[in-house]
Order: C-alpha cells, then structure tokens, then sequence
C-alpha cells in the first residue's frame, strides 16, 4: 500500500499484492533504493527490477496514481467479475491465482473451473502454474489475479489465452488505468478504489495486519469492461 502525496495537498492510495513466496534477502536494500527515486519521471525505471517487492512497490504507486488520472464510471461501481463477464453453462473458465469468491461464485453457474496457482501453501485442489500451457489454451474466459502485475507473469499469460476467449483482471492490485490492458487483450479489469474519506484508517488498518475484508471495507469495488466502453 502507498499513500501518495501531491503538491496541491490531494491524497490518493494504492495497493498492490506483495508475492511472500517470492521475495529474497536482497529485496530490502532493492526496496531502500526504491524508495529514494520514486515519483512520475523515474517510476518507469522500476520495471526493470528484478525483485518483487520493488514491482509491488511500482504497481502500488501507479494504482494511487490512477486515482487522480480515472474517474471511475458510475454505472461500474459497486460491480465485480461475477456480474459483467456474462458467464454461461458453456463455459470452460481459468482462474489464474486462488481466487476464493470467484472460485466459490463460479461453480455451478459454468461447465468447469480450473485454477491455478503458484504459491503451494494456497494451492490446496488448484493446479500448479507450470500447467499454464496445457489449461489456458482451453479456456473459453480467464480470470486472472492482478498479482501477475507484480510478479511478470501477466504477459505470459495472455499468450497462451484463446484469441476468442474473455479475459479478465482482477483484485486490488488490479486498480491501474484500464486502457493499456484493454490494448492488450484483457476484456474486464475489476478492481478496487478507496474512498477519499476512508485514507488514513486504510494505512493505519493494513499497518496492524487487518485483512481484506476489513480493508475492502474502506472503499469500493468497480468492474470495467472493454465491450461497453464504461
């Protein structure tokens, strides 16, 4: 999470996914070297990093800057996955990253759910993400974690998707700018934003470990898609 300060005196606040199952002994002083460069003009410098933690810290900061860049359309408030990607009997859906809510709202409602994940301590029936290449290509829709942001899986990932197959982004570390990845093939970015009011009891929440639940609390969840153009 980053708090991100303008001149104007205007806050905005970013989350991001940090991969524990990633991260070295190398990342803090990556993570110091980090933090001494980052605004606009050098934060593009941060995705040549080859430590999570400082991507973590990048998508953070582009997501608070979204805030400030992004008017959420009113008519995707309040909307998630569930409810905009029209998912039907037939359909053979992917869920790249353990998901629970989603994983729990699709079954039943599409022919099959296949999830994989990366982290063995999450993975419990999921698949590991060495099967990507042998699961998505089969997929009628994808639904993938924006923790791929961080960890560089994300391209990766839409190279193996269907070209007529629905993809969507989504989680809090999803709340970038949704044109760049409309551009590339994502159809939905799900994502969430936290209301102006809500700022310093989100870092004060997140800073004594309070978990998603409480911390979805503090704001909003939004569901953009790149067929309506909302």
């Amino acid at each position: 999470m980053l708090l991100r300060r303008l001149s104007d005196g205007a806050e905005g606040l970013g989350m991001a996914y940090s991969p524990i199952e990633d991260l070295s002994h190398g990342d803090s002083k990556a993570l110091l070297e980090a933090l001494g460069r980052l605004n606009v003009s050098d934060a593009c410098s941060l995705t040549d990093s080859p430590y999570p933690v400082v991507k973590s810290l990048l998508v953070a900061y582009l997501n608070a800057l979204t805030t400030f860049i992004y008017d959420v359309p009113p008519e995707a408030v309040g909307k998630d996955v569930l409810d905009v990607m029209g998912f039907s009997r037939d359909d053979v859906v992917v869920v790249v990253g353990y998901i629970g809510p989603v994983v729990k709202g699709l079954k039943g409602r599409v022919r099959k759910v296949l999830v994989l994940e990366r982290n063995p301590r999450r993975r419990g029936q999921a698949l590991p993400d060495t099967s990507a290449p042998r699961v998505l290509p089969k997929a009628s829709k994808v639904v993938v974690t924006g923790a791929t942001l961080v960890n560089d899986t994300l391209d990766s990932v839409l190279e193996l998707v269907p070209p007529d197959a629905e993809v969507a982004l989504v989680g809090a570390t999803a709340s970038v700018h949704p044109e760049p990845l409309f551009r590339h093939g994502v159809s939905v970015v799900a994502g969430f934003r936290f209301s102006r009011g809500s700022l310093r009891d989100a870092v004060r929440a997140v800073r004594v470990g309070c978990g998603t639940s409480e911390v979805y609390g503090m704001g909003f969840k939004y569901a953009v898609t790149r067929r309506s153009g909302t």
